[in-house]
């Protein structure tokens, strides 16, 4: 226990410092980027906090800088049910982006080290993280708190997009698709956090169960 308790510790570590240059590095870029076309730095500011990728990897990035500093902690954003919403929505930004939304761009250069770290190091890293923190099983009813988070960002995102017009995603983009149709597509997407959540809540009761 004690050695898992320092590897799980040296993940936080590691993915903590990952994250934090993935996040700074992306928000160089779009700071050198948009003020070259004369956006203010809020104006940068607010476009990069628009992105659910961006909002994710920050929650995740958190609850390792937390981790880091207190290893032992299991409340706050270290509290097992908060650790699982977070490892979910992570996932998610891997599975969805490498599926729907790598191939309609090709970044290059320092944008795609960016890309790789937002998209699939830092999630790599904290599912790691995750699975070396699990040491007592999760409630089950934990799989629909999963789901909070992108339920979150639907309103979220959906009422900012009123008052500026971007919609960073077309599947939640309503000058794109109908309302019927963004609703219906929250629905499935809130669903498969849900499934989500309840595989991984699986998972945890598996090597926990193996643990003992």
């Amino acid at each position: 226990m004690k050695i898992r308790v320092r590897l799980d510790h040296a993940a936080a570590i590691l993915g903590a410092g990952v994250g934090l240059f993935g996040l700074a590095l992306q928000y160089a870029l779009m700071y050198v980027d948009m003020t070259g076309d004369g956006a203010s730095p809020l104006w940068v500011t607010w476009r990069y906090f628009a992105y659910f990728t961006i909002l994710t990897n920050t929650f995740v990035t958190l609850v390792m800088v937390r981790a880091a500093v207190l290893p032992k902690s299991q409340v706050g954003l270290n509290a097992p049910r908060i650790e699982l919403m977070a490892v979910t929505s992570i996932l998610f930004v891997c599975i969805v982006y490498n599926v729907l939304l790598a191939s309609r761009w090709d970044p290059r250069g320092w944008q795609k080290v960016a890309d790789l770290i937002l998209h699939d190091i830092t999630p790599a890293l904290f599912a790691l993280f995750w699975l070396l923190r699990q040491r007592a099983p999760l409630r089950w009813r934990f799989a629909l708190f999963a789901a909070l988070w992108p339920l979150a960002y639907a309103v979220y995102g959906l009422t900012r997009g009123a008052f500026d017009g971007f919609y960073p995603y077309f599947f939640m983009d309503p000058t794109v698709l109908s309302l019927p149709r963004i609703a219906m597509n929250l629905i499935l997407l809130l669903a498969f956090f849900v499934f989500g959540g309840a595989v991984l809540v699986f998972a945890n009761r598996t090597i926990v169960r193996r643990l003992r």
